[in-house]
């Protein structure tokens, strides 16, 4: 008896009708099982994942407060060097300021905020860093524990690919995030301090600068719903991809050996092309 390795019988959906929509990338089939976990999508934001995630985070709560602290000491060194530069022409160039030293304190000061922004901003990516590593290791050692507990019948019926899709681009998707939202509470928090800072020095400047943010809410309104379509094809596109290619590693031999070669490079260009 002959054991066919999985990829050799794998074969793709035959098209779907045009329904006005981009089509989608053949899904690929193992046997004459149909994974649909790819259109299985939730909502943009769920509480209940959100607080699962956090109990990974709250193990390294006092690393994160201090990258937070670092965030918002470099937030604040970055909007007092404008200041400072602007102090510095107003007062210390003119004559009274010459007179006094105050020019030379004042550059000494710049050359002061300029260094504990440089230090703050180390600090921040060292800890954000070191809290999004930490995390998804955790992250990834449950999944492997879990991974213990399916069933066979589950891991026969599902792609290797998909599932070490799991354990590393989605983890890797969930380290960004969490890198990328601590920077995004200080982007945000400098943003608004520009637009007060714009506003108290000069309140009809600031006002004519921030005229364009309207014009940048609606584009950002059409913008987002293709991007977040685009992004979910393309980790759906992704994740079968990656399917294909597990399959097709672990059986090389025979695919080999039967000269399916052909047909395999064909079935993963399916995926990526």
């Amino acid at each position: 008896m002959v054991i066919r390795p999985a990829l050799s019988r794998m074969r793709t959906m035959p098209d779907m009708p045009d329904t006005g929509d981009r089509l989608r990338p053949p899904r690929a089939v193992i046997g004459a099982q149909v994974s649909h976990d790819e259109e299985l999508w939730g909502r943009v934001f769920d509480r209940r994942v959100m607080r699962r995630f956090a109990e990974f985070v709250w193990p390294y709560r006092r690393t994160a407060i201090l990258a937070l602290l670092a965030v918002m000491v470099f937030v604040a060194t970055q909007l007092s060097i404008p200041l400072v530069i602007l102090y510095a022409i107003d007062q210390g160039l003119g004559p009274e300021g010459r007179a006094a030293g105050m020019l030379a304190q004042i550059v000494g000061l710049f050359f002061l905020v300029v260094l504990v922004n440089y230090i703050a901003n180390f600090l921040q990516e060292m800890l954000v860093g070191r809290v999004a590593e930490n995390v998804i290791v955790d992250l990834r050692r449950a999944m492997f524990a879990h991974l213990q507990k399916i069933s066979l019948s589950f891991m026969d019926k599902t792609e290797v690919g998909r599932v070490m899709s799991r354990l590393q681009s989605d983890t890797g998707t969930l380290q960004e995030f969490l890198e990328t939202s601590v920077f995004a509470i200080g982007d945000l928090v400098l943003l608004l301090g520009i637009v007060v800072t714009l506003l108290i020095l000069d309140f009809d400047l600031g006002l004519l600068t921030l005229s364009i943010v309207p014009i940048l809410l609606v584009v950002r309104i059409f913008w987002l719903p293709y991007a977040r379509a685009a992004f979910r094809r393309a980790r759906e596109t992704n994740s079968m991809a990656n399917g294909a290619l597990a399959e097709s590693i672990r059986g090389i031999r025979t695919s080999r050996a039967r000269s399916g070669r052909r047909s395999i490079t064909h079935s993963i260009l399916i995926f990526v092309t």
